[in-house]
């Protein structure tokens, strides 16, 4: 199955789902040069790939964040981008998210691609130790979504 249809099985079997618009190119190719020029590893080529799907994903405890901030009026807030998620490492430049980029919060815990090994992790997200590891955000995705 693929990622789209997976997607779509998801939003199926269960009403909390929220997708959106289908992000720009563009505007993940702003994201990634943001991320270079900070130092932080880009957007992997599969997390790209689910952006073209879905401008992020929300389906509590879960967040997938997108190439741009989204307001969601009906809630008086603001779904982060991947930059704005990432913005207190950035401005902190914490060590421990160096060459990392983090995509979304699963619980309490932050996903993160790793570009030290390039592999997707949930990190406890006061320690950053590794809880789980996924070669590939189908992996990753097939495991969050239950």
């Amino acid at each position: 199955m693929n990622l789209q249809e997976k997607i779509l099985k998801l939003k199926s079997k269960n009403e909390n789902v929220i997708t959106f618009a289908k992000a720009e190119k563009s505007k993940i190719d702003f994201v990634n040069a943001m991320l270079k020029n900070d130092n932080f590893v880009t957007i992997p080529f599969e997390y790209e790939n689910f952006l073209l799907l879905s401008n992020g994903l929300i389906m509590p405890p879960i967040e997938l964040y997108g190439s741009e901030d989204i307001e969601r009026k009906e809630y008086n807030y603001k779904f982060p981008s991947i930059i704005e998620a990432n913005k207190i490492f950035i401005q902190n430049k914490n060590p421990l998210m160096k060459n990392r980029v983090m995509l979304g919060t699963f619980i309490f815990d932050i996903i993160v691609f790793d570009g030290n090994d390039n592999f997707y992790k949930i990190l406890n997200r006061f320690n950053f130790d590794t809880i789980e590891t996924f070669k590939s955000f189908n992996e990753l995705f097939d495991y969050i979504s239950g």
